[in-house]
């Protein structure tokens, strides 16, 4: 049985209390003929251009035939040629997809629509379309691939605003025109620094967004061997691509989540987690597509969740409590991390004086308090010198990797003094940058 493909970060369990989904946009151009009769809530890809009104569906329509193909359409149709044998058995031979190699190893075709492994349908074929109900990066792509494999063409991409932006980005990067999208100057610089990479012999071959394997094969995060996950030392660095609220790997029978796509040295990397949500609106630095971000996993928070509950046939009966984790994250601009740093790298410097420190760092007053507090504190309940300094060099420790992780520096308030509590900024109006 075919192998889905390698997965991206983050967990189905981090999916139960994220915000609406993406709602599909207004068409460039819609699709006329018999394929304009579609639901609408589908993406395309359709394989020649269209024209029309109404909403289109997630769709990707195919180049038109060839003039070799065309020709021979004709020659049925009038009776002449070598087609005459052909054009007695029916007027105009249907269109034959010819499907790559990489797409045939990834889905299980039936008929005209391709399956995950797991029978789950990833996207359809109907006369010179693709349709799907799916934004997942490895649905768009192979549609795609298809796309090239039967004309040089334009294509013409439909459907939610996502699935346009990655239908295009994926079709642009395997050198096919494409219609129906308009990309701002961002993604036109994403796609000519990744063909330039392309043209690179040492460079990664993984431009575009990695493969993903079907959402429902993710290991959860908590209980039996769950899937590596980034620690809370690893900084995912690299140019913000997009951000915003979505079923759980861009499945729509998935739960809500959040996602975060940036640009590495290595391709786009993909991150799930609802609290990423959180971490956008109360970021110190307020991040922008385009800018070049941090993304760091700080902790695990315990929840509990209602899970789908199974009989031995696998059919869903119910739902029950699962008590699971959910991954807290950090997201701010890689600037800002870097600041962060070198105050992190200050205050655990034994040699700098915290005069000198708080002079060139004067964020690091709350923090150098602590460090006060926390050696009076030690006097207090140590007596041995040795355990004293154990104690503060662990509360330094701890204290500067928070200011490295760029987390919220606490103001540190004097005894018998009232503390004031500032709003914060989760409290303001926040929408997806993209």
């Amino acid at each position: 049985m075919p192998k889905t493909p390698s997965s991206s970060s983050g967990s189905p369990s981090d999916s139960k209390r994220a915000r609406a989904g993406r709602k599909p946009s207004q068409p460039v151009a819609q699709p006329t003929g018999p394929a304009a009769d579609t639901k609408n809530d589908n993406n395309f890809i359709a394989l020649t251009p269209t024209e029309g009104a109404g909403r289109p569906q997630n769709t990707i329509t195919l180049p038109a035939k060839s003039g070799r193909e065309q020709e021979d359409d004709r020659n049925r149709k009038e009776g002449r040629g070598p087609a005459v044998a052909a054009a007695q058995a029916t007027k105009e031979a249907p269109r034959q997809l010819r499907v790559p190699d990489s797409v045939q190893e990834r889905f299980i075709q039936i008929g005209n629509k391709f399956h995950f492994p797991d029978g789950a349908e990833a996207f359809t074929h109907d006369s010179n379309r693709l349709t799907t109900r799916s934004e997942n990066s490895v649905v768009i792509q192979s549609m795609v691939a298809i796309a090239r494999e039967n004309g040089k063409g334009p294509v013409t991409v439909g459907g939610t605003e996502f699935f346009k932006k990655e239908a295009w980005f994926a079709a642009s990067l395997a050198g096919l025109e494409v219609r129906g999208y308009q990309p701002t100057d961002f993604e036109r610089e994403r796609l000519a620094r990744s063909l330039a990479a392309r043209r690179n012999p040492g460079a990664p071959a993984a431009a575009a967004v990695p493969a993903e394997p079907r959402p429902a094969e993710r290991a959860p995060e908590s209980g039996g061997a769950a899937a590596p996950r980034p620690q809370a030392s690893d900084l995912i660095v690299g140019r913000l691509v997009d951000h915003g609220a979505a079923p759980y790997g861009h499945d729509p029978k998935q739960p809500m989540s959040y996602f975060v796509r940036v640009e590495t040295a290595r391709g786009d990397r993909e991150i799930w987690g609802v609290d990423l949500e959180r971490a956008f609106r109360q970021s110190l630095s307020t991040p922008g597509i385009g800018d070049e971000i941090g993304v760091r996993s700080v902790g695990r928070q315990p929840v509990t969740v209602l899970a789908p509950k199974l009989d031995a046939q696998g059919r869903e009966t119910g739902q029950a409590p699962l008590d699971t984790h959910r991954n807290q994250w950090i997201v701010e601009r890689k600037d800002f991390l870097d600041e962060r740093q070198r105050m992190a790298e200050v205050l655990r410097s034994l040699e700098t004086p915290a005069a000198d420190a708080i002079r060139r760092h004067p964020e690091l007053e709350g923090s150098y308090m602590q460090l006060q507090m926390g050696r009076a504190l030690a006097e207090q309940q140590f007596r041995d010198k040795a355990q004293r300094e154990q104690f503060v060099d662990h509360l330094r420790s701890h204290i500067a990797q928070r200011i490295e992780f760029g987390q919220p520096l606490d103001p540190v308030m004097l005894r018998g003094e009232e503390r004031t509590v500032a709003p914060r900024s989760q409290d303001r109006d926040f929408q997806p940058t993209r």
